[in-house]
């Protein structure tokens, strides 16, 4: 056997390890993962093993053992589990989860390190941080993101009301009065799933697409003003066909499942912006050259 390939199959046997030692953990992550925001989290490891095979002749082209990062790593790892252990009891599931998570991940890093080195890490450092999405977001994090959502999505819901001639007083932040109906922008409506799955998606296109970090960025910003006016235009498109045509809209298939739908609509309002940036790097690279 090669050494290469035995530090794939060393690797392979580590990694399995590793997914025996989490799978508590892990099995309740992907549980919490069907029946929540967290629906991307199992398609994760896919794509970044899709990105690392597919750069693998450019990730391991120089192949050694960088033993301090690799420690380094265990270490960090070793006293998130230590303190989830101990101070587990005190913490939310999704907050547990979160730190088992991440525990994992570290150990896992450290492993690459191990059989693979510091300059594979580093050339796949794209595709490696990627697991790291698998990590559920706090609580504390994800309710504040959850509002910001749930409360921009309401000033843009009272913007299209206006602009569509639809009589609607607004009796609150979240809660419109119409002539037929009394509707709430609950969390539930907040587009945290598929503001969460846009952001991913355009992660993906940026790093394949850009190469400019700022550009990366704004490209990532942008989906926060697009989310929010995907998702007004959802509830209002939902409310006026209930008003005009039938209320069952409300309580619809196209309002529990028509979730893909308009992260289809989200996408393609990202894409006028994409293709912005990149015609604007373009440019800049043409000027250079």
């Amino acid at each position: 056997m090669s050494t290469i390939a035995r530090r794939h199959a060393l690797f392979a046997l580590f990694s399995l390890a590793l997914l025996l030692f989490g799978l508590v953990p892990l099995s309740k992550l992907l549980s919490l993962a069907y029946n929540s925001h967290l629906s991307y989290v199992p398609l994760i490891p896919f794509i970044s093993a899709a990105l690392i095979y597919w750069n693998r002749k450019r990730i391991l082209v120089d192949l050694r053992t960088s033993a301090v990062p690799a420690i380094a790593a265990f270490v960090i790892g070793g006293a998130i589990y230590y303190s989830e252990r101990t101070y587990g009891s005190h913490v939310a599931e999704n907050d547990y989860l979160a730190l088992m998570t991440t525990a994992v991940l570290a150990f896992w890093f450290g492993g690459f390190l191990l059989f693979y080195g510091g300059a594979a890490f580093r050339a796949g450092l794209f595709p490696l941080m990627f697991m790291c999405l698998m990590i559920p977001i706090p609580d504390r994090i994800l309710d504040g993101f959850m509002r910001l959502l749930q409360y921009g999505s309401s000033d843009l819901v009272s913007v299209l009301f206006t602009l569509t001639g639809t009589p609607a007083t607004r009796e609150s932040d979240i809660i419109f009065a119409l002539p037929k109906v009394t509707i709430e922008v609950g969390e539930a409506c907040s587009g945290i799933r598929s503001t969460l799955m846009m952001l991913i998606i355009t992660l993906l296109a940026a790093h394949l697409c850009l190469r400019s970090n700022w550009r990366k960025t704004a490209l990532l910003i942008a989906v926060i003003p697009i989310s929010l006016f995907k998702n007004a235009v959802r509830i209002v498109a939902l409310t006026l066909l209930a008003i005009h045509y039938d209320m069952g809209f409300l309580t619809g298939r196209l309002h529990h499942d028509g979730g893909m739908l308009f992260i289809m609509i989200g996408l393609c309002l990202m894409y006028p912006v994409l293709v912005v940036l990149v015609r604007a790097e373009e440019t800049v690279t043409n000027v250079d050259a």
